[in-house]
């Protein structure tokens, strides 16, 4: 323990998706009295928002580099830095934080590790030292079940085509309207079950996870995803910790001036705003739009004549022309990562 404190270590997977809650719940933890370590690489612990002041010193970032691989720009660490095909590339430089991991733990000793779906390889690395192990879901109760159990998460046999990703699984018990539309189920099966250029299958990486691993923790809650939760922990025969769905908190910070400023400007403008009355347009924080379509997308929000709230990531590296002066207004986009309108976002 650290300083006599249960000291619990975090390794996200290299997506803001995945970095993001488990930074959200590295700080629940460190508000409890608990000692964090957060691992990553260098470039993606720059990028996190920044912590509160009064847990500095309690939520440590602890850098391991990056290694290169072929196939993998250069300084390019996380998936918002890469197209979809390159990914599996990440992976494969993912994998090879393994050896810079394990001298971590020569020298640091968590009484917990908290982990991602894809570092398979850290299970046998903590059993060395005697660390526990827990894989920690940033995805709901219900997209779990859909994944289905260890087995099948390896095999692939009880789903052999991708029509039996449209529809609910056999392996769910109750009414359920979890399935893929019919243009995405090739590469949902593709992604779960086929080796890619790391060598393994996500499916395959989360199944050694689920197998060894002490607990499973997921953001969900109880009264919102009951059935769910029970089903899984009868999939997985671990116990199941459901914690909330870890949304960002406002906080005090000498670094976030900008951003409570853009977010009172957007927060006056919403509460102007007829109830209900506003659209919320979003996408997720990992889709690369194409400029032509952000161009048609903004031409038929114009042509609604509708108030809305935008979540949009300025393409790298372009001015505020690329949008258009039509669209361009107070609430047209987001800074996705802390949750708060911000009308040109973020560069990563």
């Amino acid at each position: 323990m650290e300083g006599g404190k249960y000291h619990i270590m975090m390794f996200p997977w290299l997506a803001f998706g995945h970095m993001i809650p488990f930074l959200e719940l590295s700080k629940r933890l460190a508000a409890k009295g608990i000692f964090v370590s957060y691992v990553s690489t260098p470039r993606n612990l720059q990028r996190l928002p920044p912590i509160a002041l009064n847990l500095e010193g309690k939520v440590k970032l602890v850098e391991i580099p990056m290694p290169q691989v072929d196939g993998l720009p250069e300084n390019c660490e996380a998936t918002v830095d890469i197209q979809l095909e390159q990914i599996p590339y990440l992976k494969k430089a993912y994998d090879r934080l393994a050896e810079p991991f394990e001298r971590l733990l020569q020298t640091v000793r968590p009484d917990l590790i908290l982990i991602d779906f894809a570092p398979y390889w850290i299970l046998e690395i903590a059993a060395k030292f005697g660390i526990r192990t827990a894989f920690f879901s940033v995805y709901t109760a219900a997209t779990l079940a859909y994944l289905g159990p260890p087995a099948e998460l390896k095999s692939g046999k009880r789903r052999p085509t991708p029509e039996h990703f449209t529809r609910p699984p056999d392996w769910i018990p109750f009414p359920s309207l979890i399935a893929h539309r019919p243009d995405y189920a090739p590469r949902m099966m593709r992604n779960t079950h086929f080796p890619d250029a790391s060598g393994m299958s996500s499916g395959q990486r989360a199944a050694k996870i689920l197998e060894e691993c002490s607990f499973v923790v997921v953001r969900s809650s109880e009264a919102v995803e009951g059935e769910y939760i029970g089903l899984i922990q009868e999939l997985y025969k671990r116990p199941v910790l459901p914690i909330g769905v870890l949304a960002p908190v406002p906080e005090e910070n000498k670094n976030n001036t900008a951003i409570n400023s853009s977010w009172s400007h957007t927060h006056q403008w919403l509460e102007g705003q007829k109830p209900k009355s506003v659209l919320f347009v979003g996408f997720g924080s990992e889709y690369k739009m194409p400029v032509e379509q952000i161009h048609e997308l903004a031409y038929s929000l114009e042509l609604s004549r509708l108030p809305f709230l935008w979540i949009l990531r300025k393409p790298q590296g372009s001015c505020s022309s690329w949008l258009g002066t039509a669209i361009r207004n107070p609430c047209s986009s987001c800074n996705w990562r802390m949750s708060l309108p911000l009308w040109l976002g973020y560069d990563y």
